[in-house]
């Protein structure tokens, strides 16, 4: 089966030897915590187009069914109330590692393909590589860019909560607007907007992505989820760095800018 991740955002930080001192004295544990957070609500991207795909409605055809994802998945679907449900059971794991569980329900309005449709996605204890999501998000179809071949979506996320094994949480708000543009049979998608929420320490935090964030399907089939370009400023308590990812190649090494010095970080 190929797997469509259009709307990637997978970019996540596991443990890092951060060996400048001065780095060090600034904590940047809301990276880890945000980023990682991303890679779940990835996979969910991933879910959302395949579970459409494969209901005729999506932006391609979906190369294989929808079960092999995760083998005993069940998955009703209801065309005349147009919800989609894919129920993980007590847990699973699928060929490319991720472990799910619990529910996962889209309710839709039309094709993506067609301006102003949508897909809202909700939640039954659902969790994904021992993180817990709750929340409601939705995609929706913000137009074409006929010239550019592209589709614009706008994505939402409305009372986000990403729980850890261990209990810990963050909050999470966001507003994001992603372009996706078909290259041959892969795509490309340029992503912007911002996050906001609180993290596990109870303090409030804040992301934007400055310059686009740049996804290839390319690189995601070798293994590398992390955004081939774009920069992303973090806020939170200790004040603003930045992110930067990469030159445009595969590769998961981001640069992170502070008060004081920058340092390169290879992500796992």
């Amino acid at each position: 089966m190929k797997k469509f991740h259009l709307l990637a955002l997978i970019v996540f930080v596991s443990s890092c030897n951060l060996g400048s001192d001065t780095f060090e004295e600034r904590d940047f544990s809301i990276v880890n915590y945000d980023l990682k957070a991303n890679q779940a609500l990835e996979d969910l991207d991933f879910l959302t187009m395949s579970a459409l795909e494969s209901n005729g409605i999506g932006m391609r055809t979906l190369e294989g069914p929808l079960e092999n994802i995760c083998k005993g998945i069940i998955i009703t679907s209801n065309q005349q109330t147009k919800k989609i449900t894919i129920d993980f059971g007590t847990g699973c794991k699928s060929a490319d590692g991720k472990e799910r569980k619990g529910k996962v329900q889209f309710a839709y309005s039309g094709s993506l393909l067609l301006p102003g449709s949508k897909v809202v996605t909700s939640f039954e204890e659902f969790e994904v590589n021992g993180l817990k999501i709750q929340g409601t998000r939705t995609i929706a179809n913000g137009g074409f860019n006929l010239l550019a071949g592209s589709i614009i979506l706008n994505v939402t996320i409305q009372n986000g909560k990403i729980t850890w094994p261990d209990g810990k949480f963050i909050t999470l708000e966001g507003n994001q607007t992603r372009t996706i543009k078909m290259s041959g049979s892969s795509y490309e998608a340029s992503i912007t907007g911002t996050n906001s929420g609180i993290s596990t320490d109870g303090s409030a935090y804040k992301t934007m992505i400055s310059a686009p964030l740049e996804i290839y399907e390319t690189c995601a089939k070798t293994g590398v989820y992390v955004p081939s370009k774009g920069t992303m400023v973090f806020n939170d308590k200790f004040g603003e760095f930045t992110l930067v990812f990469g030159t445009g190649i595969c590769d998961k090494v981001i640069t992170v800018i502070y008060p004081g010095g920058t340092k390169d970080i290879t992500l796992d």
